[in-house]
């Protein structure tokens, strides 16, 4: 298979997923398209039997899967899997991720991305919709969307996305290749998906599909998951500001005070103190300056008056 041949490049990252990963790969397998794909996996020294299950699709579908197996964990020893191993190995004009505790549930879902990233060639990438599912409850639920997001499909830019926060999850996601930045993301100590996010769509607008094509779970294992709330809001602000600081607009120093605004927020409802509260200004003065604290009660606000719950 040469390299012009692929026209999608399925990323997938898995780490000790074996109760998950065959419906991860079913989904993968499921998808009726009319052009190659291919399937690359990284695992990251699985230790529960992740890692025979994926031989075991290999030798079914040699053609299709292309494994990374790792013997030693290599996010422990702080790499970057994505850019380190598997961007390497891409070869199609389009990439769609899914980690192995996700999956997908429409077998036209890269049909339809595809189709539309091909007759839109001023579009970067496209998602869509997901369900979600709480491992422990054993239920599904709703995506959570904005109320002027919800239930409708829609073009965004990139302003929109900051305004609104990440709305898709990385399983939703289809990106033109082309306009993937591997420069921009090296220039991270540690690359995240939404550094990813940010710069694809620096090169171009997006699409949102409201069809639910996958699912994504939450079983409180993940890396993400797992975390306090609490931490989730400091890696968002940690996060906006790296990027903030290579690329300094309105708009992302809205998206910046809108995470500063969730920890004030969380200050004012958890901690109950007004004094941890307003040791928060200082940060938010140093990080997007005075006219900062102004998009931080902008942003404080607007959540009030939409009941904004934190969970």
């Amino acid at each position: 298979m040469d390299n012009t041949s692929v026209m999608v490049s399925i990323c997938c990252l898995t780490y000790n997923h074996a109760p998950y990963i065959r419906e991860c790969l079913d989904g993968f397998l499921m998808q009726q398209v009319d052009f190659p794909i291919e399937i690359i996996i990284h695992d990251d020294a699985s230790t529960d039997g992740t890692q025979d299950i994926l031989r075991e699709y290999q030798e079914k579908y040699p053609d299709l899967f292309h494994l990374i197996l790792q013997t030693e964990n290599q996010y422990s020893k702080g790499k970057n899997v994505v850019l380190d191993y598997i961007y390497p190995q891409i070869k199609g004009k389009y990439v769609a991720s899914c980690e192995g505790d996700d999956y997908w549930i429409d077998p036209h879902k890269l049909q339809k991305q595809v189709g539309f990233l091909e007759a839109h060639p001023d579009y970067s990438v496209c998602c869509h919709c997901i369900k979600l599912y709480i491992q422990n409850e054993g239920v599904f639920r709703e995506q959570e969307m904005q109320p002027r997001l919800r239930n409708k499909s829609f073009s965004f830019t990139l302003q929109l996305w900051t305004e609104f926060g990440g709305f898709f999850q990385t399983a939703s996601v289809v990106i033109r290749q082309e306009c993937i930045d591997i420069k921009f993301l090296n220039s991270f100590q540690k690359c995240k998906d939404i550094h990813l996010f940010y710069s694809v769509l620096e090169h171009g607008k997006g699409y949102f599909f409201k069809d639910v094509m996958s699912v994504y779970r939450i079983s409180g294992k993940g890396v993400w998951t797992s975390l306090p709330f609490k931490e989730r809001v400091l890696i968002g602000v940690e996060t906006s500001y790296e990027i903030y600081q290579k690329r300094k607009n309105e708009f992302t120093k809205k998206w910046l005070a809108g995470y500063l605004g969730e920890l004030v927020l969380f200050c004012i409802r958890k901690d109950k103190s007004l004094k941890k509260t307003l040791k928060t200004l200082p940060m938010i003065v140093d990080y997007c300056g005075y006219k900062g604290i102004g998009y931080v009660c902008q942003y404080i606000s607007k959540k009030l008056m939409n009941r904004y719950v934190l969970k």
